[in-house]
């Protein structure tokens, strides 16, 4: 290129760079208006919210008979009703190591049978180490009896507080993490 051209290009190159600018400082310029007209604008009222309709108590019929959730060997270990008459826990019992954990806390690992015949569950505690368990030990914060080991899960029975100031056993499971 010759020297007479390069001052022409830098002054070319220069004055495309301008317009370019101008342009972003005008499409902010009018984003700028259009917020301050927003916030100029008077406050919309609010729609009061809908009027509570009072609904009637629904009372549930089928409670004598074995919820669907439940798996036949617990129904069969828990007796024909969920609300036993009488059901307490024992406060003379010597609690268990397990029993000072909730049970969201504990993670069933698995099963070992001991050569003679014996099934444990392996329970992992929240500090990692583990205890073996099985059919009548005890788990949970609510007096949880273990009713029946399987493959995947423990399947116990708690004693938990009612509505009306008795107390109700109530199955839970504790399920494998690895299915």
């Amino acid at each position: 290129m010759t020297s007479q051209k390069l001052p022409k290009l830098r002054l070319l190159l220069l004055s495309a760079a301008v317009l370019f600018m101008t342009g972003c400082t005008d499409r902010i310029g009018l984003a700028e208006q259009a917020m301050a007209d927003i916030r100029n604008q008077p406050a919309q009222p609010i729609e009061p919210p809908p009027k509570a309709e009072l609904i009637e108590d629904f009372v549930y019929s089928a409670s004598a008979q074995r919820s669907p959730f439940l798996p036949p060997s617990l129904v069969n270990v828990q007796g024909p009703t969920t609300f036993i008459d009488g059901v307490r826990p024992d406060i003379t019992r010597v609690k268990e190591p397990l029993e000072q954990y909730e049970l969201t806390q504990l993670v069933f690992r698995g099963v070992v049978i001991s050569p003679e015949g014996q099934q444990y569950a392996l329970v992992q505690r929240p500090d990692g180490s583990v205890a073996s368990v099985r059919v009548g030990s005890y788990l949970g914060l609510n007096d949880g009896r273990i009713v029946e080991i399987t493959p995947t899960q423990i399947n116990l029975i708690e004693i938990v507080p009612d509505s009306r100031a008795g107390f109700v056993e109530k199955p839970q499971s504790l399920v494998s993490p690895i299915s």
